[in-house]
């Protein structure tokens, strides 16, 4: 963490913000998709609506704050009046009411009736003609029949041959346009949800402490996975596998990548997982496991992609061993398989008369070979049984040691250059600074059973 971590501690700390060095921030810019948060407070935070969060407007957040004397005191005890506040400003707006059939049908006629009574501005005060009704029976322009029928049949006009200017007027007035809803004070709604929320935003911005405490969830955590006697908590959103292992190789950890499904509910989504202890045997393509999101629901998982790299020194330790007896196995496996191979063509070349001599000679030249390795097998163990048993302990040793210790050294290195950032910057993230873990700290990312 930087030195903000523990800078964050009352309201003078965050006003000092406002002064600080954006360059010593832990995050210049974030997505507002793919995080647990409060996404309206988000929306009303990001000013140019382009779907991401910028140092500007998180210090936009503090300033409008301070313009309106809220004391920044209280980011950090936040009062249930205000949440109870907030529910109430957002939950319980009066319901926009439906508007009627007849409603419906004299809005929709509005605009063609009122052109229709319109009054001449040069009109004579005292006219000669009777004013002019609607006559509802005659043929109408068929561009505005539609409308005309519909106000008949909704209004209970069926009755009437025409429509006077008087009884057009009446049907407004019974029929008036809704009132727009009500909507929630947008600078009420907005001090409230800061309130509430800021602090754990900064916490995420500034210093990253909600991921550096224990116990804590940042809000790119989306939940825990189980899989292969592992629990893993360290788990991003991810929209592309492919683009995001790119990345997530550079952060010199040890990535999974998993479908995510509900069957039930034919829901679907893709994560990664960082292990971060325990070692990588064990987790391969196709190995199923359970992933529990932050709601507490589970998913059906399959890791789909593996970014390889060591997580522990024990696990360094045995690397070139493992490497080794690997090898061992396939040059036995392959030694063995052409020499089959060659005996089994011997035997398919040779006629049934010469079959038993081509079998013979083919076992006796596995035999052969068998006997030259067992040979120099008891040649060795005769030159080690010489020795004192100290000797052969140290020797032992000495070899575990000199072939060891070159790949824990190297996993050390690596293992301190771990960066939670490039898996941030692969997740949409703008991280500033880089993101180290202690080994105590990676051990409760990964808990392993």
């Amino acid at each position: 963490m930087n030195k903000y971590a523990t800078r964050l501690r009352n309201g003078k700390d965050v006003a000092a913000l406002l002064e600080a060095d954006p360059r010593d921030f832990q995050v210049l810019s974030m997505p507002i998709d793919g995080v647990r948060f409060d996404r309206r407070m988000l929306e009303l935070m990001d000013s140019d609506h382009d779907g991401r969060i910028r140092v500007a407007e998180v210090l936009g957040a503090i300033r409008f704050l301070l313009d309106r004397g809220v004391d920044l005191e209280t980011l950090f005890a936040p009062d249930e009046a205000d949440r109870t506040r907030l529910d109430e400003l957002v939950k319980h707006q009066p319901p926009t009411p439906e508007p009627t059939k007849a409603q419906q049908a004299v809005w929709a006629a509005e605009s063609i009736l009122d052109r229709y009574f319109a009054v001449p501005e040069d009109l004579p005060l005292v006219m000669e003609t009777p004013d002019r009704p609607l006559p509802l029976g005659a043929d109408l322009n068929p561009r505005f029949a539609p409308a005309i029928r519909n106000l008949v049949e909704e209004c209970g006009l069926a009755d009437r041959t025409e429509l006077k200017r008087e009884d057009w007027a009446k049907l407004k007035a019974a029929h008036p346009h809704l009132p727009p809803a009500p909507k929630p004070d947008e600078n009420e709604e907005r001090i409230l949800r800061y309130k509430l929320n800021l602090l754990e935003l900064l916490q995420n911005f500034i210093n990253m402490k909600k991921l550096y405490t224990k116990g804590e969830w940042a809000i790119f955590q989306t939940g825990t996975l189980r899989i292969a006697a592992r629990e893993m908590r360290l788990c991003f959103h991810v929209d592309n596998v492919g683009a995001h292992a790119a990345l997530a190789d550079k952060s010199n950890c040890c990535v999974i990548y998993l479908a995510l499904k509900r069957p039930g509910e034919g829901k679907e989504r893709t994560i990664c997982a960082v292990v971060t202890a325990g070692a990588i045997s064990g987790l391969y393509v196709g190995r199923n496991g359970v992933f529990q999101d932050r709601d507490g629901q589970d998913w059906e998982a399959v890791v789909t992609k593996v970014v390889e790299a060591q997580v522990s020194l024990w696990e360094a330790f045995w690397s070139p061993w493992r490497k080794v007896g690997e090898g061992i196995a396939d040059a036995v496996k392959k030694f063995m398989g052409d020499k089959q191979s060659k005996a089994l063509g011997n035997v398919n070349q040779t006629n049934t008369a010469n079959s038993g001599a081509a079998l013979a000679s083919s076992v006796a030249a596995i035999g052969i070979g068998i006997g030259m390795v067992g040979a120099a097998f008891a040649s060795i163990m005769a030159a080690i049984g010489s020795l004192p048993a100290w000797k052969i302990a140290l020797g032992v040793v000495m070899i575990v040691l000199l072939v060891s210790v070159p790949s824990m050294v190297l996993c050390w290195f690596k293992l301190r250059k771990r960066d939670l950032g490039a898996i941030l910057n692969a997740s949409g993230w703008a991280v500033n600074r880089p993101m180290r873990m202690s080994t105590l700290l990676a051990k409760s990312f990964t808990r392993v059973r």
